[in-house]
């Protein structure tokens, strides 16, 4: 069994807040072989889910960062609706990069930086 980054961000904060699987299945209203597939990587992540167990640990005065972005690695994929077409086009071009790792971690830091912005 392959615990994705997702899953493990997930699992983790289920397990701090003690609550089980079953529970925070059933809060959520699905089934706790569904979300044993989040947390496990065998069930890809559907669209806004991440957001929706953001929300559930928030409730909580839980804050669970990098949801979304673990989301779209587990899934192999980040959609591309709603980006404008200069958006896309950047993330496609970006796809198809072979930057070094030097160069990966000055465009880390510089997401970052704008992230921080915001």
């Amino acid at each position: 069994m392959i615990i994705t980054e997702f899953g493990k961000l997930i699992r983790k904060a289920r397990l701090d807040a003690e609550i089980t699987l079953s529970k925070m299945a059933t809060d959520l209203n699905v089934t706790s072989a569904f979300l044993s597939g989040l947390e496990t990587g065998r069930k890809k992540i559907p669209d806004g889910w991440a957001q929706k167990v953001e929300g559930y640990f928030e409730s909580m005065n839980m804050r669970v960062a990098g949801l979304p972005e673990a989301a779209d690695i587990t899934n192999k994929s980040i959609p591309l609706d709603g980006l404008t077409p200069d958006h896309q086009r950047l993330m496609a071009g970006f796809a198809r990069m072979t930057p070094s790792h030097q160069q990966l971690q000055k465009l880390q830091d510089l997401l970052i930086e704008f992230k921080n912005n915001d």
